[in-house]
């Protein structure tokens, strides 16, 4: 079942092989560890927090982790190289405020990585913030979607997030195409765990509705 003509894809990018093994390596991420690891990270961040000179581990651990982060949704390797710059002069500045909740500090780092692009895109208002597929990720918000099986995946899921807006989109990146947890989503997006599960299916639940429309326009 083909879909309405698409609106341009300016900020969509769909190159599945290189972005899905960027994905399982961003998803390789230390999220997981025991509470005795993310105790002994905090202890580095706590010296880190009194002498800025202990700052390189964090740095050299997280690093690789964040600029594909951010890569995935700018694209750009040197845009990519200066967001990253940005999100570590950030987290550097501010490190004496960040207050240990028993999660990897990762979770602080994508936070202030996600402002940090969010900022960029609001001042280049003529530039479009990518957003990252391959059939996988298509596959999996459009099961979400409960839409069925007589259509173009690929195409009824970019038509979808071409309507959306960017705060939105975070939610669906971060939990149906980065598979994160809703406790990871709402660390990353500042919300407690149950905050981010009622907004993340709030935004499903409209992107159901608008799925359910677009495929009456071709039944």
């Amino acid at each position: 079942m083909a879909l309405p003509a698409k609106i341009p894809l300016a900020q969509l990018v769909y190159e599945a092989a290189r972005q899905y093994a960027m994905q399982l390596m961003l998803m390789a991420s230390t999220w997981h560890r025991s509470v005795e690891e993310i105790e002994e990270e905090f202890a580095i961040i706590q010296k880190a927090q009194e002498d800025p000179r202990y700052f390189a581990p964090i740095y050299e651990r997280y690093y690789e982790q964040i600029f594909l982060f951010i890569n995935k949704r700018v694209i750009n390797e040197e845009l990519t190289a200066e967001l990253t710059s940005l999100t570590f002069y950030s987290c550097l500045k501010n490190l004496r405020r960040f207050e240990y909740r028993k999660v990897p500090f990762s979770a602080w780092l994508y936070r202030i990585a996600s402002n940090e692009i969010n900022m960029f895109f609001r001042k280049q208002k003529k530039l479009h913030r990518a957003v990252s597929l391959d059939d996988h990720k298509i596959h999996v918000l459009a099961e979400a979607l409960e839409t069925g099986e007589d259509y173009d995946p690929q195409e009824l899921v970019i038509r979808l997030l071409e309507g959306m807006n960017q705060e939105d989109i975070q939610f669906i990146e971060l939990r149906f195409f980065e598979g994160r947890s809703f406790r990871e989503v709402g660390q990353i997006l500042n919300l407690t765990e149950g905050n981010a599960k009622v907004k993340t299916y709030r935004i499903l639940k409209r992107l159901k509705k608008r799925a359910e429309k677009l495929l009456k326009e071709v039944s």
